[in-house]
C-alpha cells in the first residue's frame, strides 16, 4: 500500500467536481427565489398539462386556486427530483387511492414531461404486489383510455424477461441484495410452513414478475413503492424499504423528496409520519465524491452487496476502464488476479485489502494499492464500516480478471 501525490491531485479534482455541482445547483436554487409561488405554478401547470394557466375559472375556484398554488409552486420546489420523477410518484399515488378521474388527467401530464408509455403502464404495474390487484386494474383501464385517446396502440409490447423456470431464481437475485431472508425469517413461525410458501410467492411475483420487467430500473422502482407505502400509511414496511433505497444508492434526501411529493395527495399525517420514520432511520450514507451507482452485476464474485458507477468505459478511444465501487460494510471481493493488474484509489470510509499470504492492511481514504500482474488478492469494506474506491484496470486491453473462491470469515478480519 502506497500513497502517492498524484491521490491527492485526484482528490483535488473531485473537490473542484463537487464545488462546481454545488454551485451549479446554488444558482437554479437563487434562479428559483427571484419567482413568486404563482410564477413557478404557472411554468410548472403550463408545462405538464399543456394548457394555460388559470385557476380563477369552473365552481370552485378558491380551491383550485390553493391546490395548484401549493402543489405546483411549493412543493415541486421541495428536494431534487425533476418533473418525470414527480409525475412518477403523483400517478403511483393517486393509483394507490383509486382517485381515477386525477390519475387520467396525471398520466397526461407524466407523457408531456417525456415518459414513455410503457414507464407510465411499469409504474401501475409495480403497485400490484402492494395494492392487490383489482386496485392496479381499475388504474389499467383509465390509462390505457389516455393511450387510446393519444392513439397510441394495445397492447403495449411485452416487457417481461422471466418465465416459469426462472422467476423465483431471478426475483431473488434482485432481493436478496437488498433485503436478504427478512420476510422469510419473519414468517417462520405461520403454522404447516405456509410463512415460507408466501415469503417464495413474494420472492416469484413482486420481485420475480415485476422488478425484472424492462422500462424502469431498480432505483426507480424502489422510490415508486416508497410513495406506495407513504400513501398507505404502512410505516412498518416502509422503515424496511427506506433502508432497501439507501442500500441500492437513493440519498435520504431523494427519499424525503419522494415522500413530500406524496403529500398533497395523502394530506399531512401520513407524510409527516413517513418523514419521522426517515428521520428515525440511523443509516449513515457514505460521504463520497462518486454516485454509488446501481447494484454491482459482478456480485456474484462478492460476498455481501456492493454498487458499480462505471466512470470510464474501455474503448478504443481512452483504452481505459475506471469505476468507482462501494461495499456496504462486511462486503467484499472474492479471492482473484488480474493479468494486467490493478490499482485501487481510496475515496471514503475504511476497507481491506490482502494478497495471498500476506497480512490484510487496513485501507482508509486517500490510500493508494498499486496490484502487481497475476498477484491473488481481495479487497473490500471492513466489518463495520462502509467503503469505497475507484478501480482502475492496467495494461489493457488483455487484462482478464480471474475469480477464485470466496473469501472465508475466518480469513475476514
Amino acid at each position: 500500500m502506497f500513497k502517492k501525490s498524484f491521490s491527492i491531485l485526484i482528490l483535488l479534482f473531485l473537490f473542484q467536481f463537487n464545488y462546481l455541482e454545488a454551485l451549479s445547483i446554488e444558482r437554479k436554487t437563487n434562479t428559483m427565489k427571484n419567482q413568486t409561488r404563482e410564477d413557478i405554478c404557472k411554468t410548472n401547470y403550463e408545462n405538464l398539462f399543456k394548457t394555460n394557466w388559470n385557476p380563477n375559472t369552473g365552481s370552485d375556484p378558491e380551491m383550485m386556486n390553493i391546490l395548484q398554488k401549493y402543489i405546483f409552486g411549493e412543493i415541486f420546489t421541495i428536494g431534487n427530483l425533476d418533473n418525470k420523477t414527480r409525475e412518477m410518484i403523483t400517478v403511483t399515488s393517486l393509483t394507490v387511492q383509486q382517485t381515477l378521474p386525477q390519475l387520467k388527467a396525471h398520466i397526461n401530464a407524466l407523457l408531456n414531461t417525456g415518459a414513455t408509455p410503457l414507464e407510465v403502464r411499469e409504474i401501475i404495474y409495480q403497485c400490484a404486489p402492494f395494492i392487490g390487484f383489482p386496485k392496479t386494474l381499475n388504474a389499467i383501464e383509465v390509462m390505457n383510455q389516455v393511450f387510446t385517446e393519444k392513439g397510441i396502440n394495445l397492447p403495449l409490447e411485452d416487457t417481461a424477461t422471466t418465465n416459469e423456470t426462472n422467476r423465483y431464481n431471478l426475483g431473488k437475485n434482485i432481493q436478496n441484495p437488498i433485503y436478504g431472508d427478512e420476510i422469510e425469517n419473519a414468517l417462520s413461525s405461520v403454522p404447516n410452513k405456509m410463512g415460507k410458501d408466501v415469503s417464495n410467492l413474494l420472492t416469484e411475483v413482486c420481485f420475480g414478475d415485476f422488478y425484472t420487467r424492462k422500462g424502469l430500473d431498480i432505483k426507480t422502482r424502489e422510490l415508486l413503492v416508497l410513495a406506495i407505502l407513504t400513501t398507505t400509511g404502512n410505516t412498518d414496511t416502509l422503515n424496511s424499504h427506506i433502508k432497501g433505497n439507501l442500500k441500492i444508492g437513493n440519498s435520504k434526501e431523494t427519499i424525503a423528496a419522494v415522500i413530500i411529493q406524496c403529500m398533497p395527495y395523502t394530506g399531512f399525517p401520513n407524510a409527516i409520519k413517513a418523514l419521522k420514520v426517515l428521520q428515525d432511520d440511523k443509516t449513515e450514507e457514505l460521504n463520497q465524491p462518486f454516485k454509488k451507482g446501481e447494484i454491482n452485476p459482478y456480485n456474484q464474485f462478492f460476498t455481501g452487496t456492493t454498487h458499480l458507477n462505471m466512470l470510464v468505459e474501455k474503448d478504443d478511444i481512452w483504452n481505459s476502464s475506471i469505476g468507482n465501487v462501494t461495499f456496504n460494510k462486511g462486503s467484499r471481493t472474492n479471492w482473484h488476479k488480474h493479468s494486467g493488474g490493478q490499482i485501487l484509489l481510496v475515496t471514503a470510509g475504511e476497507g481491506r485489502y490482502q494478497e495471498k499470504g500476506k497480512p490484510i492492511q487496513i485501507l482508509k481514504q486517500g490510500d493508494v494499492v498499486k496490484i502487481p500482474i497475476n498477484v491473488v488478492h481481495w479487497h473490500g469494506a471492513a466489518p463495520d464500516n462502509d467503503f469505497a474506491h475507484i478501480s482502475i484496470e492496467t495494461n489493457i486491453p488483455n487484462n482478464q480478471t480471474t475469480w477464485l473462491e470466496p473469501v472465508k470469515d475466518n480469513e475476514y478480519k
